[in-house]
């Protein structure tokens, strides 16, 4: 596997239910690994102990607030240390399909206060590169939940994801390490669009350590992450 970027190359990947966030997660790891680009792929919640008892809750019965932030932070405390950092310290590139901006925007939505979380969160947890941010219209994300034969969950009544979008508009607005883009369309749409975020990105660390990675290598790099040209050019290929 080839592993251009020292430290890795971190990208979150929000947004409300329904936005599309799992595909574009997927086709970037599915781009990467065609490459042979080191690539992580995760979720959050995670299938670990606190994970699994959060994922429980949204069908059995919310949670406190308290105890939902509780088990957030002790699932992304466990998802740092055995996978996030790990992964990046190997050089890899980490995807993250939800990440602790889902948590400011959905247990902000019930009243907790959303910066303070983003503070809270970033003592422990590394900073994102990029944050993807998939907007949509609340209405058409539940309607993309249902049409895949799924229900939505406790944590998906309209009016708590109508509070979790302007959170995460609010996020974007305010954080440079953000990208917003429209997912209303299809995901061919979206997909490059994001596609490109990511390239830009990468291109940006590649330079930065140009220094410690050599000539080859960085133009070798510079190959796989080729801007908007290369991005406009893939066209995802959906089973």
């Amino acid at each position: 596997m080839f592993r251009p970027i020292p430290g890795g190359l971190l990208i979150a990947v929000e947004g409300v239910d329904g936005a599309g966030k799992t595909s574009v997660a997927s086709l970037l790891a599915q781009w990467c690994g065609e490459r042979g680009l080191g690539c992580v792929i995760s979720k959050e919640p995670t299938g670990l102990k606190w994970g699994t008892e959060l994922r429980a809750s949204a069908k059995a019965g919310r949670l406190t607030l308290k105890r939902e932030l509780e088990l957030f932070a002790l699932d992304r405390q466990d998802h740092v240390k055995r996978s996030i950092m790990p992964a990046l310290v190997e050089g890899n590139i980490v995807i993250l399909d939800r990440y602790y901006w889902s948590t400011a925007a959905y247990q902000g939505a019930r009243g907790a206060d959303a910066d303070q979380i983003i503070i809270e969160n970033e003592i422990f947890a590394p900073v994102p590169d990029l944050v993807l941010v998939l907007d949509v219209d609340v209405e058409l994300g539940l309607s993309r939940i249902r049409s895949r034969g799924d229900s939505p969950n406790l944590f998906e009544a309209q009016a708590a994801l109508e509070e979790s979008r302007r959170i995460f508009l609010m996020l974007a607005d305010k954080h440079k390490n953000a990208i917003l883009l429209d997912a209303s369309g299809q995901i061919g749409i979206t997909f490059p669009k994001a596609l490109q975020a990511f390239q830009k990105i990468a291109l940006q660390k590649i330079e930065k350590h140009s220094g410690e990675i050599g000539l080859d290598a960085e133009n070798t790099a510079k190959l796989f992450f080729g801007g908007q040209q290369l991005a406009e050019e893939y066209e995802p290929v959906r089973a």
